[in-house]
């Protein structure tokens, strides 16, 4: 009788649980795999890689300003005034010494004329002063002394009979004429009240009693006058006569008298001061005209005829554009790679393709500091042809490149891929190798804005890489 053998099912599950093993060993193993090569092509997806090759270097300072004229002049008048009339308008092109714009000068002129006046009059005098005298001055002024004296002497001498007896004719007769006219009206009073209807009118009785108080007046003055011729010169018409006499004494011996020097000084003086009174009133008529200092293009008028100067702002914008140039800064690195003359490639926003020319023509001596940065003033000018661009406008946006060094047919590494060790100085560059990212020790020579001369360390063909997911990797970008 024959049994079955209990081991066969037991090597069976064996099998089974071996095989699923090895199933699960593969599977494992194909995944790592899968995931190397995964990992594999995100490491290659994050490596900036570029080949070394040979080309042309060139060391550009560049920076960017603004576009601005040769020269601008801001206008104003010098005195304040109506604006009579403004002879420009903007966009005109104007020569030096050109007249812009005038204010109302009608009382200005009236004063230089016054003044041309004084002139002409102090030099008359200057002159008449050095001439001396002339006879007829000399002439008048001794009838006027004599004068003095004759008068003088008549009060003096008093009245004589003569004079006495006219002067009792003259009152007797101013007495008759009185008596005679109250005599008139008297009567005429008396018809007047006791037989009205034959009276005088009321201004007929008027007139009559004027005419008798006038008659009274002169009579009195008469008499007066009679005293007076009776009692002869008073104390106060002597003292009068006297001072007569020393006034033209004195007249004609200032005319006698020899010139002083005083006197030429002040006369000089006098003549001088009315020079400048005149200089003076001319300057003042002269700042009522705007002119051009300079020849140029008018950029802006703020006047208007009939309106004041403007205070606020410049009257007239005056721009020379015959010239253009660029301010720029720099910094003390490129400042000291930078000299006068050096010529400029000069691109401008607005006209894109139309590169332009110019040359640097002056370098600030002295440097600003601002936040620690040390920088310098550089001006460049275009050249005559550029300037003349129809295009240009001040203001306008530019970027100036100055090549002050190149370097041709020379082994490049993009500077990228270049590191500089801070302690050390010394400078690596960055090459892809089978086994990884390694970083070679070079030599470098010029730096450009994307490349740098490398002189040696790497050769041409080698491939220089940086893992572009890394963090805190010094690149030598800007070469400093």
């Amino acid at each position: 009788m024959s049994r079955s053998s209990p081991s066969r099912p037991v090597n069976w599950i064996i099998l089974a649980s071996v095989s699923a093993l090895l199933l699960a060993g593969a599977g494992y193993l194909a995944y790592r795999q899968y995931q190397a090569a995964q990992a594999s092509a995100r490491a290659l997806s994050q490596l900036r890689i570029e080949a070394v090759a040979r080309g042309d270097v060139a060391y550009v300072v560049s920076a960017a300003g603004l576009l601005l004229p040769e020269a601008q002049s801001d206008l104003e008048f010098m005195a304040p005034g109506t604006v009579a009339e403004v002879l420009v308008q903007e966009g005109d092109q104007v020569q030096a010494g050109q007249v812009l714009a005038r204010l109302d000068d009608t009382a200005l002129r009236l004063a230089v004329q016054q003044a041309e006046d004084a002139l002409r009059i102090a030099e008359l005098d200057r002159q008449k002063l050095l001439a001396g005298p002339d006879a007829g001055d000399i002439a008048v002024a001794r009838a006027n002394l004599r004068s003095a004296n004759a008068a003088a002497s008549g009060l003096l001498k008093g009245p004589g009979p003569e004079a006495v007896n006219i002067a009792q004719i003259q009152y007797d007769d101013l007495q008759a004429a009185y008596r005679s006219a109250a005599d008139e009206y008297n009567l005429q009073a008396t018809i007047a009240a006791q037989t009205p209807e034959s009276a005088l009118s009321a201004d007929e009785l008027d007139r009559l009693k004027l005419d008798m108080e006038a008659a009274y007046y002169a009579a009195e003055i008469g008499r007066l006058q009679l005293a007076q011729v009776q009692r002869g010169a008073d104390p106060g018409a002597l003292s009068v006569a006297y001072a007569r006499i020393a006034q033209a004494k004195a007249a004609l011996e200032q005319l006698q008298a020899p010139l002083t020097e005083w006197q030429v000084k002040r006369a000089d003086l006098t003549v001088a001061q009315a020079r400048l009174t005149l200089a003076q009133a001319r300057l003042r008529l002269a700042w009522t005209e705007l002119t051009a200092p300079i020849a140029g293009v008018v950029a802006r008028v703020n006047i208007s005829a009939g309106e004041p100067a403007a205070s606020a702002a410049p009257d007239i914008v005056l721009m020379d554009t015959s010239q253009y140039h660029l301010d720029l800064v720099v910094n003390e690195i490129d400042m000291a790679r930078l000299s006068l003359g050096q010529t400029a490639a000069i691109t401008v926003d607005a006209l894109p393709g139309q590169p332009l020319t110019g040359r640097i023509d002056r370098l600030a001596p002295l440097a600003t500091t601002d936040g620690g940065l040390v920088n310098y003033a550089v001006r460049i000018t275009l050249t005559p042809a550029d300037s003349n661009t129809a295009a240009l406008r001040p203001g306008l946006s530019a970027v100036a490149q100055v090549v002050v060094a190149e370097a041709g047919d020379v082994v490049l590494v993009p500077n990228w891929a270049i590191r500089r060790d801070r302690q050390t100085g010394q400078v690596y560059a960055s090459l892809k190798t089978e086994a990884g990212l390694v970083e070679v020790p070079i030599t470098t020579g010029l730096r450009g804005d994307r490349y740098t001369e490398v002189l040696s360390g790497v050769q041409v063909g080698d491939q220089v890489a940086v893992d572009t997911s890394a963090e805190g990797v010094d690149v030598l970008n800007d070469g400093r």
